[in-house]
């Protein structure tokens, strides 16, 4: 008689069992972490309205004597070095890994791009780059277009004619948080996409000058306070002796940074919370006026009315209404 064999039975402990499916998990995405994709997202109205969508992001390992660039992007993206390109939308580039080349503009000025740099394409801005034949080069992108680049620019917080930076930690990061939403599913998570987006935007146009960056924080410092105090009647005079700073050099520094003067600043901070008072509590003109550091009634209600059109009381039924 035959005795049929016994099934093996699985005798790993469930906590093995559990580590190891950590360990697959962990080594499959490293593996995805480190392919080269790319991946292109339609307009979305939601990201246009905070003015900025995300279209496109991508990651290449480009090795050592290989071909630049691969043939595998749609023909409005696809470039030889001979023709260049011209996008529609800002493009920014990282390279965290070798050494390369970027020329851009009607002069064809060219710039070196070394490890840990980054680039901005500008929509309409003829260009062309490529890595070093002998070092290749490790390439992220993310292609963003809306009102908040096309205002950076405007503002000439970015230089069509400085289009190359260092990169930081703090950009090296959001590359990889965006490679991690897009590999996963870009249209579902492009709005987030899109505000990482937002964010290289931010550290772009950050000042990397220390007298500016110094000047900026202490403009910045002056607004905060003059909104904390909003309910005080001290002068601007006495808020630039408290930072360390003379009144004439405060209140250039402040025009330069905020386009108004500090005094205008501050009544501008005045009347809005006077607002918020008229329309959500039951407080008196004259209460308002003793809130808000104003001498009287009568010289909160002139200020009001030159600022918002109308007297307190007539906006206050108007609102009601």
């Amino acid at each position: 008689m035959t005795v049929p064999s016994a099934t093996p039975v699985d005798t790993t402990p469930k906590s093995t069992k559990v580590i190891i499916c950590i360990q697959k998990m962990i080594l499959k995405r490293r593996r995805q972490m480190t392919e080269n994709y790319f991946v292109y997202m339609p307009d979305n109205r939601i990201s246009a309205a905070w003015g900025c969508t995300a279209v496109s992001t991508g990651y290449s390992v480009i090795a050592p004597h290989s071909d630049y660039p691969p043939s595998r992007h749609p023909d409005d993206h696809h470039f030889s070095w001979s023709r260049g390109r011209i996008l529609q939308a800002y493009q920014v580039v990282l390279i965290s890994a070798g050494n390369g080349k970027l020329e851009f503009g009607n002069l064809r000025r060219q710039v070196r791009v070394t490890e840990g740099s980054i680039f901005l394409l500008f929509p309409g801005v003829w260009h062309r780059f490529a890595p070093d034949r002998r070092t290749g080069w490790t390439e992220h992108w993310i292609e963003c277009r809306g009102t908040a680049f096309d205002f950076a620019v405007d503002a000439g917080l970015l230089h069509v004619e400085r289009p190359l930076n260092p990169a930081s930690d703090e950009i090296n990061h959001v590359f990889a948080a965006i490679h991690d939403l897009a590999r996963q599913d870009p249209v579902l998570h492009q709005l987030v996409i899109s505000t990482l987006g937002l964010q290289l935007l931010a550290l772009l146009c950050r000042p990397d000058d220390l007298a500016t960056g110094a000047g900026a924080r202490l403009v910045d410092r002056a607004r905060m306070i003059l909104m904390e105090r909003c309910g005080t009647s001290q002068s601007v005079e006495d808020l630039a002796a408290e930072m360390g700073v003379s009144y004439p050099y405060f209140r250039r520094l402040f025009r330069e940074q905020t386009g108004m003067s500090a005094k205008q600043y501050q009544m501008n901070v005045r009347v809005q919370r006077a607002r918020d008072f008229l329309v959500n509590t039951d407080k008196s003109v004259k209460e308002i006026a003793g809130l808000l550091g104003f001498h009287s009634a009568f010289h909160f209600s002139s200020q009001f009315k030159n600022a918002v059109g109308c007297a307190p009381t007539e906006y206050r039924r108007t609102s009601e209404n």
